[in-house]
């Protein structure tokens, strides 16, 4: 049963940080960062829980609830070292992994003549065939041949491998053989993680389904391994309450889901942002949001429209398809911790490479050697050496300079500041890319949208961003370097569920939609309840996956429920504004029912962060480097700002982790819910 937490803790495992809130029952947060542990992270997730609670001063015992999320899951399939794995499939298909369906197109490197594909998620050797056949209508052609399983299960066994995924030919109708193979593969491999297609993607495509139940099985020891350490560390520390972990979606969910289902942790950091960001919504009264997640390794870009989130059902993940619903996030390599350097060209590129949190941007002194973009902010004036981290983590500006001069000013033949601020207006045109190809090239104009910057070194870009964007206003929320972490606090628990349909819409009776659907409602309540929401009143969202017959891919959107003519304008609405076109005489396929279900546990309080009072002065000097050269400007504490406050331009306002810098003619003001509005 759902237990109101005295006092609630979000962990943020990223590439550099790990970021920890604590809100009290009261609303009172406290916050801290420690450095990421890459080779265990459990070691600096349970030290940053131990060090919030030094913070706050207040007992494990008085912590009810940790909402957790990591980049783990995706770090393991970019690097490659998920657990060895088997493919069990129908005979004749072994090589659908290598075959693809999408390894052309929708590529940046289309025309690359000297391209490879990545090698399949799963080596031949170990990929196995078994007799048995369903037909498109998912009736038995060839029945499951259980001695060819058992000679299977007994060259799996000694192959070494941990994890084996079953993936049959259009299991996604009928999942008999696959409820069989599972059973008796689970039997004979007791220590294997065994999981099947019609559980992790009951949907049309061979190779997107093969690809998302592989990339599961591959996730599966490890992921267990990590929440079972995870848990263990945290009672360790004194801690006996709730753990939930972000998934893809931006809800939380139960240990034993996301374990069984590790591929739902895929986007698991980045999401926790955007649950934040459908708080900021409700409080500013802004529905249409631009969300930049600008972290150690990464730049994240998101939209939120009528304080909903765009979602997506489908992703490339390292050029591998998987198959999850999750929030729409385009990534790219231009964080803080990203690692600037010369092509052959004589051009300045940043990226892909990170710093990561060990050894770090050079000015971290640790013994990074290369320039980052965050080492550039420094020497240009926009991060202070002295106060990073409120003191607690100073950094080295001799560092920075010199690892800039090094590499890129006496290459270059420019000055130190200057190299700087080459670095630094390519990473804000690589961004505000990321930000068009988001709204722009899907039918957005971004002047209509406010953009909110968050992770530690959003707010250092986030006005360049807006200008380039012509965008009028950008909100700070609190503690905009852990706001990830902030929305493993506020998030509500959330699971989806679908069922495959395959039918021309023409065809569908609508006693069928609706009966398929109250199956999935009641599914969902299901997985709720057993997750810990017992007593609290579930939300559920039903929506439709169509397509026109001819095309291979469909479009997800809310279910009308007023009969076909309002399905078939819902779908084309939604056609028309990605496409910008639609087949008014082309039979609409309906692949498939979706059910969201939220069950609204999430904190729902003020925040309370700042003091009240007058507005201060400021409490130093910083020299920021322009085209002209440095220029002092005010610098104001944000912690010192009550609610109310209204500073112009030019200054800098100073966070934790981060700082802006407001220009000439901006205009920034505190709200109600502590949440810097500035006007440009």
């Amino acid at each position: 049963m759902y237990r109101k937490a005295t006092a609630r803790v979000g962990i943020d495992v990223g590439g550099t940080f790990t970021d920890v809130v604590l809100v009290t029952a009261e609303g009172e947060v406290h916050t801290a960062k420690v450095p990421t542990t890459p080779a265990d992270r459990v070691i600096g997730a349970v030290a940053g829980f131990r060090r919030i609670l030094e913070i706050s001063g207040l007992p494990a015992s008085s912590v009810g609830f940790i909402g957790h999320g990591s980049t783990m899951a995706t770090n393991m399939v970019v690097e490659g070292t998920g657990a060895p794995s088997a493919l069990v499939t129908t005979r004749g298909f072994r090589d659908i992994l290598e075959l693809r369906r999408i390894a052309r197109h929708d590529r940046a490197d289309l025309y690359d003549l000297s391209f490879s594909n990545p090698k399949p998620l799963v080596p031949r050797r170990h990929r196995f065939e078994v007799t048995e056949r369903l037909n498109h209508r998912g009736e038995v052609m060839l029945p499951l041949d259980m001695a060819d399983l058992e000679k299977v299960a007994e060259e799996i066994a000694t192959s070494g491998v941990q994890a084996v995924a079953i993936c049959f030919l259009h299991s996604f109708l009928n999942p008999e053989h696959e409820r069989a193979a599972a059973a008796l593969l689970s039997a004979r491999l007791p220590n294997c993680f065994v999981t099947a297609s019609h559980e992790i993607n009951p949907e049309m495509g061979e190779y997107e389904r093969t690809s998302s139940t592989v990339m599961n099985a591959m996730l599966g020891p490890v992921c267990a391994r990590y929440i079972r350490n995870l848990g263990g560390g945290f009672a360790d520390a004194g801690f006996n309450g709730e753990l939930l972990f972000m998934t893809s979606n931006g809800g939380l969910a139960h240990a034993d889901l996301v374990a069984a289902r590790p591929v739902l942790l895929l986007e698991s950091g980045p999401a926790g942002g955007v649950s934040a960001a459908l708080r900021v919504c409700e409080r500013i009264g802004s529905p249409d949001l631009i969300l930049g997640d600008m972290g150690g390794t990464t730049f994240d870009v998101s939209l939120v429209r009528g304080a909903r989130p765009e979602l997506r059902t489908s992703s490339l993940l390292h050029s591998y398809t998987v198959r999850a619903p999750s929030i729409d996030i385009d990534s790219i390599g231009a964080g803080g911790g990203s690692i600037a350097w010369i092509d052959a060209g004589g051009g300045v590129r940043i990226g892909p490479q990170s710093a990561g949190a060990d050894p770090g941007p050079a000015c971290y002194g640790r013994g990074g050697a290369r320039p980052t973009v965050t080492d550039c902010n420094l020497v240009l004036g926009y991060l202070d050496p002295e106060t990073f981290l409120e003191g607690s983590f100073r950094l080295d500006l001799e560092a920075a300079r010199e690892a800039i001069r090094v590499h890129l000013a006496e290459p270059l033949g420019i000055g130190i500041p200057e190299a700087a601020g080459t670095v630094r207006a390519v990473a804000n045109a690589l961004m505000a890319q990321a930000m068009r190809l988001m709204t722009v090239e899907r039918g957005h104009d971004p002047r209509e949208f406010t953009y909110l910057c968050c992770g530690g070194a959003g707010p250092v870009h986030a006005i360049d961003l807006a200008r380039e964007l012509e965008m009028r206003r950008v909100v700070v929320p609190p503690a905009p370097g852990l706001f990830s972490a902030v929305g493993m606090v506020v998030a509500d628990r959330q699971v989806d569920r679908q069922a495959a349909l395959e039918r021309e819409l023409s065809g569908l009776a609508e006693s069928e939609i609706e009966q398929g659907f109250k199956e999935l409602e009641a599914d969902t309540r299901k997985v709720l309840l057993a997750g810990g929401a017992e007593g609290v009143d579930a939300v559920l969202q039903r929506r439709l996956d169509c397509r026109y017959a001819g095309q291979p891919d469909s479009i997800s959107f809310e279910f009308p429920d007023q009969g076909y003519a309002a399905i078939r304008a819902a779908f084309e609405g939604a056609h028309r504004r990605l496409w910008n076109f639609d087949k008014p005489d082309q039979p609409v396929i309906v692949n498939n029912l979706r059910v969201e279900g939220r069950a609204p546990t999430g904190w729902r309080g003020d925040l309370r962060l700042a003091p009240s009072g007058s507005a201060p002065e400021p409490w130093r000097e910083r020299a920021v480097f322009a085209q002209d050269g440095y220029r002092r400007l005010p610098v104001y504490r944000r912690s010192d700002l009550p609610v109310g406050t209204v500073l112009p331009g030019p200054i800098v306002i100073e966070e934790q982790s981060s700082s802006i810098l407001l220009g000439e003619n901006d205009t920034a003001r505190v709200d109600d819910a502590l949440n810097l509005l500035i006007d440009l």
